[in-house]
């Protein structure tokens, strides 16, 4: 192997090579779409719902009624922070979520940080609030958003009429 030295002088010649060099344009070939950007999306927009419910919940935000008494109607839209009635006294507060099902005050969900791993304070927050309430209690919350629940899936046309009828809840 033989090395060879160039003189300082060739320096100048160099970089003035290199600098007109990167002068020159180039093009850049754009990847194929991935095809899994439209679930990425709808899984970042679910969570950021998710987050946003659990944050009122956590702030004890004042919702919104579920019925309006001047047209007599109910209007139902995910993402909207309900008051569906009382509990045992107990106001139950929540939103229906995009992905389905229903994050209320009486159940908050939490996304599980894993086995071995401490709890946010997020999610020691949601257990409090569980806790706070007896099992009777819980059980009378959920058939109220059975009920919520079933009325959002017949409004959104997922369930029938015929359906609804045929529910042991609704006999």
């Amino acid at each position: 192997m033989t090395l060879a030295f160039n003189p300082l002088n060739s320096l100048g010649i160099v970089s003035t090579f290199q600098a007109k060099h990167s002068q020159q344009s180039f093009t850049v070939e754009m990847d194929e779409a991935d095809s899994q950007q439209p679930e990425i999306g709808a899984s970042r927009k679910k969570y950021a719902e998710f987050v946003q419910s659990c944050n009122v919940i956590y702030q004890n935000a004042t919702p919104t009624q579920l019925v309006d008494k001047h047209t007599n109607a109910i209007n139902i839209a995910s993402g909207v922070y309900y008051h569906l009635g009382l509990v045992n006294g107990k106001p139950l507060n929540g939103t229906a979520l995009t992905g389905g099902g229903f994050n209320s005050n009486f159940n908050p969900m939490f996304k599980d940080s894993g086995t071995g791993t401490r709890l946010t304070p997020e999610q020691e927050e949601a257990l409090r609030r569980h806790r706070s309430y007896s099992q009777a209690e819980r059980q009378g919350a959920n058939e109220l958003v059975a009920v919520f629940m079933n009325l959002s899936r017949l409004a959104e046309r997922r369930q029938s009429i015929a359906n609804v009828n045929n529910d042991a809840m609704f006999k």
